[in-house]
């Protein structure tokens, strides 16, 4: 009976043994799989910030583009204005010296 013991217990000792390293196994692999997504997850999050900088830089430009529009159609009034302004002005001192 002491032998069939021992030998239950070795039996059951080495089925312990071989559960342990499959769940270790199962860990390492499941560890650098997420290493692997961790990675992947970095590089998209890389690629993004930099779409999203690309794109805020556009924006910027675009900006800066209707900026110099609005100051430019300004400026054309203002030149119009004036030019109207100097126009009446020479046709007033004109029509006084007829």
């Amino acid at each position: 009976m002491e032998e069939f013991d021992a030998m239950n217990a070795s039996l059951i000792a080495e089925r312990l043994r071989r559960a342990v390293d499959l769940l270790d196994g199962r860990y390492t692999r499941l560890e650098s799989e997420q290493s692997y997504r961790i990675q992947l997850m970095l590089q998209r999050i890389e690629g993004l910030e930099k779409s999203q900088a690309d794109q805020e830089a556009r924006l910027r430009a675009v900006a800066d583009g209707v900026i110099r529009l609005n100051t430019q159609g300004s400026l054309a009034a203002v030149g119009q204005s004036m030019l109207s302004l100097i126009l009446a002005a020479v046709a007033a001192w004109i029509g006084a010296r007829r």
